[in-house]
């Protein structure tokens, strides 16, 4: 499979696998089984990239997602890259079946989310660590600080923004690239 790099020196295949569908948003959840077995095809025609997120699971079992990916990719985190993302929780207060997003990129949540992720990931570094969803209430200069002290720490490799603008980006970067 074919190679891309994403940012100045992170190699992942071609197509990557987002995860999310195993356990969350689309239809009935997979069995462990049929993850397993969908994601070691994914593994043996070449993709090295799997994607998640801290928030990608039932109202009742939350997580259920990265637990799931970090059992299954156990045996080959050498040889993958792993993604998930952090920022964002439910409001399981209101009555609606798809609950509303809201966002939290404090400091402190952010340590509390990376540990758990790599906890229930069953890994020491997270490849590729990003912010689900901008918060209007951290500037995102403050987010980067973060970033980079993960990456000195040693608990991430890489990070990134989703859903954010090109001016969101760049001051962003200008604190951790």
């Amino acid at each position: 499979m074919q190679k891309r790099i994403i940012g100045k020196d992170l190699e992942v295949s071609a197509v990557g696998l987002g995860c999310m569908g195993m356990s969350h948003a689309y239809g009935n959840q997979c069995t462990p089984d049929e993850a397993r077995k969908l994601i070691e095809t994914a593994i043996g025609n070449g993709c090295t990239f799997f994607d998640t997120a801290e928030v990608y699971g039932e109202l009742d079992y939350p997580h259920h997602n990265e637990e799931m990916l970090g059992e299954i990719l156990k045996p080959y985190r050498s040889k993958i890259v792993l993604a998930t993302k952090f920022g964002v929780k439910f409001d399981v207060s209101t009555p609606t079946v798809n609950k509303p997003v809201i966002p939290d990129s404090r400091p402190e949540s952010i340590r509390r989310s990376v540990e758990g992720s790599l906890c229930r990931l069953q890994t020491d570094h997270i490849d590729l660590y990003y912010q689900h969803r901008q918060d209007p209430d951290v500037p995102v200069e403050e987010v980067a600080g973060v970033m980079a002290d993960l990456m000195r720490e040693g608990k991430i490799t890489h990070w990134g923004l989703s859903e954010v603008n090109e001016d969101i980006i760049r001051r962003a970067n200008t604190v951790c690239p």
